[in-house]
């Protein structure tokens, strides 16, 4: 349905590159983004927060419930490597982690990374490995989870993959 919007409006405005590039960029992500309907659990861990829900979004999620929460959620991974550049590995760290436990991917795979080395964060395989697979990043199914399940018992697979099972975002 969008493929055949996006060439319809092609054809008929022979618009240029720069524009159809972008149209199709704003297309591709709408349409990959997951949106749950919203529970009564997510109502209330939103406003115990103090969030305002204002759309549809994953409970994995929360960073999409509003503009200003995901402003907010991707300015803490502005300041994180900020934070980084300078030395400060346990701020950028822990910024990090507010973002990641928001449900934003690329602070996810950061976290996860954090979580190997003990960069900033206590080395912790489960936690990593938990990251890594909620962050849903291609290099980290295919690569990241991968190579630390080489170093991971039957046990701690399973209690990370029981994690990212019951993991539910937060709205703080």
């Amino acid at each position: 349905m969008i493929i055949l919007f996006h060439t319809i409006w092609y054809k008929k405005t022979r618009g240029t590159m720069k524009l159809n590039l972008l149209i199709s960029l704003i297309l591709i992500l709408t349409c990959n983004s997951a949106y749950a309907e919203i529970t009564e659990d997510m109502k209330k861990r939103a406003k115990e927060a103090g969030i305002v829900i204002m759309r549809d979004h994953d409970v994995k999620r929360t960073y999409y419930c509003n503009d200003q929460f995901a402003r907010e959620t991707h300015m803490n991974m502005q300041v994180a490597f900020r934070y980084s550049q300078v030395g400060d590995v346990e701020k950028a760290a822990e910024l990090e982690l507010i973002a990641a436990n928001r449900g934003l991917e690329h602070a996810q795979v950061s976290v996860g990374k954090r979580y190997v080395h003990g960069n900033g964060l206590e080395q912790n395989i489960v936690e990593a490995y938990k990251f890594f697979k909620l962050s849903e990043d291609e290099t980290s199914k295919n690569l990241y989870i991968k190579v630390i399940m080489e170093h991971m018992t039957e046990e701690q697979i399973n209690e990370a993959e029981e994690l990212v099972k019951n993991f539910k975002a937060t709205y703080q």
